[in-house]
C-alpha cells in the first residue's frame, strides 16, 4: 500500500480529481452568481506586470483602468466560454494542451531523484556521457577562396613535404585563421570552430605523421597530430548535475506517457477521412496508432 501511494500517477490522478470537482463546485457558484471576485493576489499581479513594464508603480487613475480592463477581460472571457467561442480554436487548445502537459511535469519533479536512482541511470547511459576525443596537432591549409583546386594543391603538398618538420611545413599552405597548433583541444571545440565533418576525420587519422587532405568549411587541411586520447568514462560525481537533468527529464516524458494513455481510455477515436486521398490500411494504421 506505502509503494502505491508514492506513485506519480496515482498523486496526478488524486489531484485531478481535486481540481474537476473545485472547478465544479467554483462553476456552479459563477453560473449562478456571476461574480467577478477581484483579490490582493489579482492586484498584486496587476500591478507587478505595470511595474515590470514600466519601472514605476502604476498612479491611482492608472491602476483604477488596469483594474477595469481586468474586469472586462473577465466577463469576455465568461461570456465566451459560455458561448463555447474556445471550442475549435487551434491557440487555445494548444495553449491549455500546455497547460495540462506542465501540470503532469510538475507532478514529475515532486520527488527529486535519490543518488542510488541517480548511479542507476548513470550505469545504464555512461556512454552518453563519454568525453569527447582530445587532440594535439599541427595544421597547414588550402583555403577554398584562394585557389582553383584546393584538394589537388594540399594533395601536392603532401606528396612533396610528408616528411617535413613543424618548421618547414608552417608556410606551405595559406595565412591560417586560427592557431598553426592546437593543444589539447576536444572535439566539440573542434565542430564549432572547424566543422562536425572535420573533427570526425581525425578520429581515424594516424599520429605522427602528415595526413590528409581534410575537409572543411574554409578549405583542405593537412594536419600532424603529435597526441590523441580517445573518450573516457567520466566519474560519476562529475556528471551529478548533468545526470540529474537528464534524469528528471526522462521521467517527466515517461510520467506525461503514463497520463496520455490513462486518459486515452476515457476517449473513443475515429477517423473520417476521404477514401480517395488515404487508403484503408493508412487509416487502420492511424486508428491502431491512436489506441497505443
Amino acid at each position: 500500500m506505502k509503494k502505491l501511494w508514492k506513485e506519480p500517477l496515482l498523486h496526478f490522478l488524486l489531484l485531478g480529481f481535486l481540481l474537476f470537482a473545485l472547478y465544479s463546485i467554483v462553476n456552479k457558484q459563477n453560473d449562478s452568481e456571476n461574480i467577478i471576485m477581484i483579490d490582493d493576489y489579482d492586484m498584486n499581479n496587476i500591478i507587478a506586470s505595470w511595474e515590470m513594464q514600466w519601472k514605476r508603480l502604476p498612479t491611482d487613475e492608472e491602476l483604477k483602468s488596469l483594474v477595469d480592463q481586468n474586469i472586462k477581460q473577465e466577463i469576455f472571457y465568461q461570456e465566451a466560454i459560455k458561448m463555447k467561442l474556445d471550442h475549435n480554436d487551434e491557440i487555445i487548445k494548444r495553449r491549455l494542451a500546455q497547460k495540462m502537459e506542465f501540470l503532469s511535469n510538475d507532478l514529475a519533479t515532486i520527488n527529486e531523484p535519490t543518488d542510488k536512482e541517480l548511479k542507476r541511470f548513470y550505469d545504464a547511459h555512461f556512454e552518453d556521457y563519454l568525453t569527447p576525443y582530445l587532440y594535439s596537432f599541427y595544421q597547414i591549409i588550402c583555403k577554398q577562396d584562394n585557389r582553383t583546386d584546393p584538394k589537388n594543391d594540399a594533395e601536392q603538398i603532401l606528396s612533396k613535404y610528408s616528411n617535413a618538420s613543424f618548421e618547414e611545413m608552417k608556410n606551405k599552405g595559406d595565412v591560417l585563421p586560427f592557431p598553426y597548433y592546437f593543444e589539447n583541444i576536444d572535439a566539440n571545440e573542434l565542430n564549432r570552430q572547424l566543422g562536425m565533418q572535420f573533427s570526425k576525420a581525425l578520429e581515424t587519422t594516424k599520429t605522427n605523421g602528415w595526413m590528409g587532405p581534410i575537409s572543411s568549411g574554409f578549405g583542405y587541411h593537412l594536419v600532424y597530430i603529435v597526441e590523441k586520447k580517445g573518450p573516457q568514462i567520466p566519474d560519476f560525481e562529475s556528471v551529478k548535475k548533468e545526470l540529474l537533468g537528464d534524469l528528471e527529464y526522462e521521467n517527466q516524458k515517461n510520467l506525461n506517457e503514463q497520463i496520455l494513455n490513462e486518459l486515452k481510455k476515457n476517449y473513443i477515436i475515429k477517423f473520417d477521412l476521404d477514401k480517395d486521398k488515404f487508403d484503408n490500411e493508412f487509416i487502420n494504421f492511424l486508428s491502431s496508432e491512436a489506441k497505443n
